[in-house]
């Protein structure tokens, strides 16, 4: 049974194809830039509410999102963040993105989303985010710590990114780096042999 999708939806998908070839230039690469970062694929944001709409929704989603980052070359890396959400049922899709790195909002989660991953065969680098930027709160060393140990838990070493969830734009900096001495970078135990 083929799904005839609404104008509504018909339209976003024509538009999201519209907005993906522009963004598929190489002028970016021919710079010099070897990392870039589409932003918010949406893919929970987006869902249709009707149950049977969905997969087709995926699949035209995941397929613009493609769309814009085919045209890069093999040594351009492809990164891409999602917000909060509950990833479970989208994961199939969120792996047909193709991106190399998908930084993800787990801070608050408590890094729930890596198990899901690292049971799903996910193949790309993942970006955990240890500080969760919509709290007032500024999290200790030791509380972020905590979370990269729970993300290197659940995927190799070499696959983890580390980062703030979503960005920092919304703080400013003097509640991002306060000027007490609550918060300072952990000390580097590489050297010592501790993981």
């Amino acid at each position: 049974m083929v799904l005839r999708p609404s104008r509504s939806t018909a339209r976003k998908h024509l538009s999201a194809n519209r907005v993906g070839y522009p963004v598929r230039s190489r002028r970016s690469e021919s710079a010099g830039i070897r990392i870039i970062q589409v932003d918010e694929p949406a893919l929970r944001e987006g869902m249709p509410l009707r149950r049977q709409d969905r997969d087709d929704y995926l699949d035209w989603a995941t397929e613009c999102f493609r769309l814009a980052t085919a045209g890069v070359s093999d040594g351009t890396q492809i990164h891409t963040h999602m917000c909060y959400a509950e990833f479970g049922d989208i994961i199939d899709a969120i792996i047909a993105l193709d991106a190399d790195v998908i930084s993800i909002e787990a801070a608050r989660s408590g890094m729930g989303i890596l198990t899901q991953m690292s049971k799903s065969n996910h193949l790309a680098d993942v970006g955990p985010g240890v500080w969760d930027i919509h709290s007032p709160t500024v999290p200790s060393a030791d509380e972020m710590a905590t979370l990269i140990e729970q993300a290197l838990d659940a995927l190799p070493v070499d696959q983890v990114w580390v980062n703030p969830d979503c960005g920092l734009k919304t703080r400013r900096w003097i509640r991002c780096c306060p000027p007490s001495p609550t918060w300072s970078p952990p000390p580097d135990q590489s050297e010592s042999g501790s993981s």
